[in-house]
């Protein structure tokens, strides 16, 4: 009998093409602080592997940005993994003057592609402290592409492309995403926007974990005859809207979804764009986001603060106009779902101490 072969969840993945960079050439190396620790499974292993390019990083984030940008300017291509995405902001100095902006000054003799790996996520071990993720602030940086991962097709593509390109890449992955496998077999192969699942009555934007939680919305709807298409924008500091204005001129109907609660957000970007565009919409579009400013350490406030599958349920619903029996039975669906489901770690994989 044939033995099946078991799908690399997205941990895995990143694994193994951390394994392939290191492999392709000595001068590519990583950084980590904690480096022992295995980064959330992702590079477990890897040091004990390339003894002398893998270097354990000091809590000086500022100088170990800047050595990065230094080093992969003159063909010392790095690696920097940082275990939350708020240490990165210790080194925000580095990112918005010396970052891209090098290259740009040295008239393009100078190019620096280095990738920057930052952590986010929710629920144990995070708190307001750290489910902070930030990227429409790295977004606002000129020429750094800002990449936020689902599935393990999307770290693959970041980890084979980010050595091509001229800039820095800075890419946070929500630690909920690095259980999850490939939905689709394959995706586009460039950096934009790309349809998840393909429907035809509501288009549902998302990115990062909040894709996850669209897919399970969907499920439920399609049971009831609903049809939602998923987008997954992917690269949030170059939003590829034609993909999404071909969704909803199919669609005709928007729900757009943040990863978080603040001003000048992703979502809030996507509308504007869409405001300035000939769009015809049967309705208003829809925007949810978190809510809260910030995220309780308690795992019952967390979860009344955190978006739901059973919100998403009722925005569709409601702005389908669903009949009443319908909508009241997904939202029960929902409901029992997340009772099932833990409200502060993504499944029972889920360990310490972050």
């Amino acid at each position: 009998m044939k033995k099946e072969i078991r799908k690399m969840n997205h941990l895995e993945a990143i694994n193994a093409k951390s394994i392939e960079f290191l492999s392709r050439s000595r001068n590519n190396v990583l950084m980590c602080e904690g480096i022992n620790d295995g980064f959330y499974g992702t590079i477990e292993g890897i040091p004990d592997i390339f003894t002398s390019q893998c270097y354990e990083l000091p809590c000086s984030e500022n100088a170990s940005v800047g050595l990065a940008l230094s080093a992969s300017a003159y063909e010392v291509t790095t690696i920097v993994c940082f275990q939350r995405v708020e240490f990165a902001l210790l080194a925000i100095e580095q990112f918005a003057n010396n970052a891209a902006k090098n290259n740009f000054l040295a008239s393009g003799k100078r190019p620096n592609p280095c990738l920057f790996r930052l952590v986010i996520g929710r629920g144990w071990g995070q708190g307001p402290s750290h489910s902070q993720s930030f990227e429409t602030m790295f977004a606002q940086i000129p020429e750094i592409k800002v990449f936020m991962p689902v599935f393990p097709n999307d770290s693959n593509f970041i980890l084979e492309n980010f050595e091509h390109y001229t800039s820095p890449t800075i890419s946070i992955e929500h630690r909920w995403t690095h259980f999850s496998e490939n939905t689709i077999s394959s995706h586009a192969r460039n950096q934009g926007a790309y349809v998840v699942k393909e429907g035809c009555d509501i288009t549902i934007v998302a990115y990062s974990y909040n894709v996850l939680l669209s897919m399970k919305a969907r499920a439920i709807v399609l049971d009831y005859g609903i049809s939602a298409e998923v987008i997954n924008i992917f690269c949030i500091s170059d939003i590829d809207m034609e993909t999404i204005k071909g969704s909803i001129k199919k669609t005709k109907n928007l729900l757009v979804l943040d990863l978080d609660n603040r001003k000048f957000s992703v979502a809030t970007q996507i509308l504007s764009n869409l405001m300035l565009e000939d769009i015809c919409l049967e309705k208003a579009p829809v925007m949810l986001s978190n809510k809260g400013v910030y995220s309780p350490s308690s795992p019952k406030l967390a979860k009344e603060y955190y978006l739901s599958c059973s919100d998403l349920i009722r925005a569709i619903g409601m702005h389908l106009e669903l009949e009443q029996e319908n909508y009241a039975a997904m939202n029960r669906k929902a409901e029992q779902m997340e009772q099932e489901s833990f409200s502060d770690i993504p499944n029972k994989q889920f360990i310490g101490p972050f």
